[in-house]
């Protein structure tokens, strides 16, 4: 009797993917290309260089994804992972860039120095599999979604910069939207329900535009066709520092990233070993280094995009894989995506709400598993993990004074959620209960394979 398809490896049919892909896509490309708009900003580039840097951001983003959905050889975690450009750099890309004597060369030069530092510390960050736990788990899962909802809220306000921000027009676009997903999930068939946040966002898009909002004039300047090749900006320069500094950046996101393949492999019901952990991280390696040949920057996976995989059910990473395609496709046509960037916040935000807010609730799933009745010490971890964890979203300030070495951990939530989490963790329930529970996990892993065959 055959195996039964674990279905995050299950391939639905062509139209569906492709549908089902260009959802995740409409849903990610705001944030794929914020950070580069702000570094071209930030160095005062030229609009053709922006749009360039636009463009290489979208191509290797979609380049990281294939490699963290597909996979190959020992590459990859191969779980349904958009990979997007990670805020986190924004800082350090900006500073490096800044400086007289590297230039964006220098960007490009650290980016890809990061990158290969990655797969090679790849192994021994990845043997910290053993030490999250679903209390660990579940914390940082509800840290991620907790932290978006201040960007939903933007969305649902009308964006950041616009001069009216929070008028009831754009609070009534963002309800209609969020209607319109709750009630397709309630009434809609399978495959509407697959499609729920797609048609709020074209039902979002549609009324706004109706409305006057949006503005579309980028579209008339933006090129039809552009095609991203490496070392654009000159080859790059290598220099100590600026790899020093984004090796940190690399370290915070090894972090980060090791707990979001943990924490989405819960919620897609998939055992993560150490192994894929390990994989994964290396293929963040790898991507970072291509996307530092491309003048990219960064990879990391987008949240945003692991609400959609919750709120429309679809496991699938060969969905996520099309996705990936079809940002390269879109990155060496920027009129089209020119198009999906003008898409009004407002139709945004009701789509953030759902998504965001199912990210929490499976957070909050995964921690009501935990056993609080008979070990009063998961109630620490999880009260001071949250507390400390929301800092960054809630009083940024606080830390304003710590050294500067400790702002790129201090100003991630997953981040602080993955350390307060683990430490307490091992100081209260003791580290070998950690390794006991995951030769539990493995144990139910293989128990119910077995149960399926």
């Amino acid at each position: 009797m055959d195996k039964p398809v674990h279905p995050v490896d299950k391939v639905l049919p062509a139209r569906q993917m492709i549908t089902l892909g260009l959802q995740h896509m409409l849903v990610a490309y705001i944030g794929a290309i914020a950070v580069p708009l702000i570094v071209a900003s930030a160095l005062k580039m030229s609009q053709a260089d922006t749009i360039v840097l636009i463009s290489t951001a979208l191509f290797c983003s979609g380049i990281a994804t294939l490699m963290q959905t597909v996979g190959f050889w020992k590459f990859g975690v191969r779980l349904p992972i958009l990979q997007g450009v990670a805020f986190s750099s924004v800082g350090p890309v900006i500073a490096i860039g800044t400086n007289p004597q590297v230039g964006f060369a220098g960007v490009c030069g650290a980016v890809i120095g990061a990158g290969v530092f990655t797969m090679i510390a790849a192994p021994f960050v990845g043997r910290l599999r053993r030490f999250f736990p679903p209390v660990v788990t579940g914390c940082i899962v509800t840290v991620i979604g907790l932290q978006l909802f201040p960007v939903a809220y933007e969305w649902v306000g009308g964006g950041r910069t616009t001069p009216h921000f929070g008028a009831p027009l754009f609070l009534a676009v963002s309800l209609i939207v969020l209607i319109t997903i709750l009630c397709i999930n309630r009434y809609g068939s399978a495959l509407m329900r697959n499609l729920a946040v797609l048609i709020g966002l074209i039902v979002g898009a549609g009324l706004a535009c109706a409305l006057g909002m949006g503005d579309y004039s980028g579209v008339a300047h933006a090129p039809w066709v552009t095609v991203p090749y490496p070392f654009h900006f000159g080859a790059p320069i290598f220099s100590i520092v600026p790899i020093a500094t984004m090796i940190v950046v690399m370290i915070v996101q090894m972090v980060e990233s090791m707990g979001l393949f943990l924490a989405i492999g819960d919620i897609v019901d998939k055992h993560i070993s150490e192994a894929d952990v390990i994989k994964g991280l290396r293929a963040n390696g790898l991507a970072s280094a291509i996307a530092g040949m491309f003048a990219a920057f960064p990879f990391i996976a987008f949240m945003e995009n692991v609400g959609v995989v919750i709120l429309t059910g679809v496991r699938s990473r060969w969905v996520v894989a099309v996705s990936g395609i079809l940002m390269c496709v879109v990155a060496l046509v920027p009129k089209v995506g020119a198009v999906f960037a003008s898409t009004p916040a407002a139709a945004l935000g009701g789509a953030g709400l759902a998504m965001f807010g199912v990210v929490v609730a499976a957070g909050v799933q995964t921690l009501s598993k935990v056993d609080y009745e008979h070990n009063r010490y998961n109630v620490l971890i999880v009260g001071f993990t949250l507390a400390t964890a929301l800092i960054p979203v809630m009083a940024p300030a606080v830390f304003k004074q710590m050294p500067e070495w400790t702002q790129p951990f201090l100003h991630s939530s997953v981040v602080i959620a993955c350390i307060v989490s683990v430490i307490l963790n091992g100081l209260l329930n003791g580290l070998k209960s950690s390794v006991v529970h995951a030769e539990h996990v493995l144990d139910d892993a293989s128990q119910r394979a077995i149960d399926g065959v």
